[in-house]
């Protein structure tokens, strides 16, 4: 399952919901300030009755119902999201974060990237448009997050511990990436690139690195 699909589609839900809510209260404010005002304009003193049992029960159950559905829906779309079968990944990527860079493993292609980072090497993670990449984060010493805002992607990067996403790049471009987790002295520079390129390109580039030429099709 897309899991971009599945975030947008929550978040979507919840924000019109939110707005419909924030426009209820709005319109209530306005109302009461209005009828408060005429009153004034009529010489009424400010209604003094103290309670409307009804109107806060129906309030209540309205939220109670709202909450109740949106918890529903949520814990439903990430049954559906890790009950999913997916799809068997065209290439797999272990990103290790470390201090104060990053390690990239392209499993079963015997192709590695790294760099220095913090104003030296920066290093570049390549990869195929159009094709399921399967990431393994994790981290070999202290914690990091693995942040691509471009493509808004986030994982952290436990040590000791892996986290799993699954992408697909639809289209040829270049994304800056970053750690999103204050990790020491060199934090800020902590940063790598992301250039998706064409199948036929990415596998010149494997085979340039020493993998097998056709790692994935194109």
């Amino acid at each position: 399952m897309n899991f971009r699909h599945v975030f947008w589609t929550t978040f979507d839900l919840e924000y019109r919901i939110a707005m419909a809510v924030f426009g209820g209260v709005l319109i209530v404010l306005v109302t009461a300030f209005v009828l408060s005002w005429r009153r004034k304009r009529r010489g009424k003193g400010p209604h003094r009755r103290a309670q409307n049992n009804k109107l806060e029960i129906t309030y209540a159950t309205a939220l109670l119902g709202m909450a109740i559905f949106l918890i529903n829906f949520s814990f439903q779309q990430n049954w559906n999201f890790w009950n999913d079968p997916m799809p068997r990944p065209g290439l797999t990527v272990r990103a290790t974060g470390f201090q104060w860079c990053w390690d990239f493993h392209y499993l079963g292609q015997g192709v590695a990237v790294t760099g220095q980072c913090a104003g030296k090497t920066v290093p570049t993670l390549e990869l195929p448009t159009g094709r399921s990449v399967r990431f393994q984060i994790t981290s070999s010493d202290v914690v990091h997050a693995f942040w691509i805002p471009g493509l808004k992607i986030k994982s952290y990067a436990y040590p000791g511990h892996i986290n799993y996403f699954t992408m697909s790049p639809l289209k040829a471009g270049r994304w800056p990436g970053r750690c999103a987790v204050f990790c020491g002295v060199y934090h800020q520079g902590m940063k790598f690139n992301v250039r998706a390129v064409p199948p036929a390109q990415f596998n010149r580039w494997l085979h340039a690195h020493g993998g097998p030429a056709q790692a994935v099709r194109p």
